[in-house]
This record gives C-alpha cells, structure tokens and sequence, in this order.
C-alpha cells in the first residue's frame, strides 16, 4: 500500500455498522467529510459526533446496496456481521469505489493511527495488521514530541529570515537541521516560547 494525504472536504464518506467501531471510524472522518452513517441501532458514542445518522436495516441485495453508495467517495465497512461487510465490500468494488472493511485486514484502504497538530498531521499504520502497534507508536510520538507545533512555527519563521537574509539553501538546511537536534531550543519552546526565535538567531543566525 501506498500512504497518501487524502482532501476530503466535501467528499462523501459512508459507514454500515453503528456500534463502537463505527463511532471510531465516523469521528476520523466528521471533521472534513460529509459522513452519513447506516445501521439499525446506534452507540451512545454517536452522541457527540457531527454525522448523518440514518436508522434502518442495512440490505444484503446488491443492487439496493448500490443506491445506498452511488456518488460516495469511501465506504466503511463496520458492521458486526463479516458477510455482510464483505458482500458490501464487492460491491463497491464492482462500483469502483475506495472501501475499508473492518473486518477485513486486506481492504482496499486502510485508516492509520492519526496524530494531528495544529501544523502537521502523522500517520503510522501497520496495514491492519496490529492496530494496538499503530497506537502505541502514535502515543509514543505524541508523548516524545508535545511541543511539534512549536518547532514548525519556529522553523517557519527561521526559513523567512534567511531568505531575507540571502543565505544559502545548504546552509539553511543546515542551520534547520542542528536546530532540530538542539535540545535547548526544545526546552526553550516548552518553557519560554516568545523568546525562542530571538535567542536561536542569536545562536545560529549571526
């Protein structure tokens, strides 16, 4: 598999199943997409996600499982019944269209473990194969590096100054880089953020 960063604005993305696993898989997506989701009965965890909930028996006839997909760009497959994950999953691959079954590690798309910013997204994914390695690696990252959004501002600033300043893009990466390994400055962005850029051009810009 191949990891893109997908714009899903406006894009429709459709769930069957309504249970725990279908509340996970509506949050990832309720932020950017039109997400509507199918099922007989849904979790309380629905409560506090921003999705189109519609309550009715999710059919097994091909062709009513068509109209329930025509014009999405994903389907989730989240159902607690694998056949009827599968026979959903065929079919939007006779429809041509993305879908990640639940129960399936072999799906056509897989959703990583996701850690966003204000300035940056990571995804970690295993291919479905240890979705508990994913989140662990994900709590690592978050846990290793909570001041990100920090340093990518930091860096933003640095890169606008030495394009004024004419210096070189070798030693721009350069000057990029040790700060990125400069323990002081990550200290420094935990604890005294607005003096940071003053103090890294002292240190590495004159």
């Amino acid at each position: 598999m191949i990891p893109l960063m997908v714009d899903c604005s406006k894009r429709l993305v459709t769930i069957f199943g309504g249970g725990e696993v279908g509340a996970r898989k509506a949050r990832y997506f309720a932020d950017e997409a039109d997400v509507t989701v199918y099922s007989r009965s849904f979790s309380p965890a629905f409560g506090s996600i921003q999705v189109k909930q519609i309550r009715t028996t999710i059919p097994r006839d091909e062709t009513a499982i068509s109209d329930l997909i025509r014009g999405t760009f994903l389907v989730i497959t989240a159902t607690s019944d694998p056949d009827l994950n599968q026979i959903i999953a065929t079919r939007c691959k006779a429809d041509g269209i993305l879908c990640n079954n639940a129960t399936d590690s072999h799906s056509d798309v897989t959703l990583p473990a996701k850690i966003t910013g204000d300035r940056y997204t990571i995804a970690v994914s295993t291919s479905g194969s240890s979705p508990a390695v994913s989140r662990f690696i994900r709590e690592q990252i978050e846990e290793m590096w909570p001041d990100l959004d920090k340093m990518i501002s930091l860096s933003e600033e640095l890169r606008m100054d030495m394009r004024t300043r004419m210096i070189p893009e070798t030693r721009k990466r350069e000057i990029l880089t040790a700060i990125l390994h400069d323990p002081t400055v990550w200290k420094s962005l935990r604890t005294e953020t607005e003096d940071t850029l003053m103090r890294v051009k002292e240190t590495y810009l004159t």
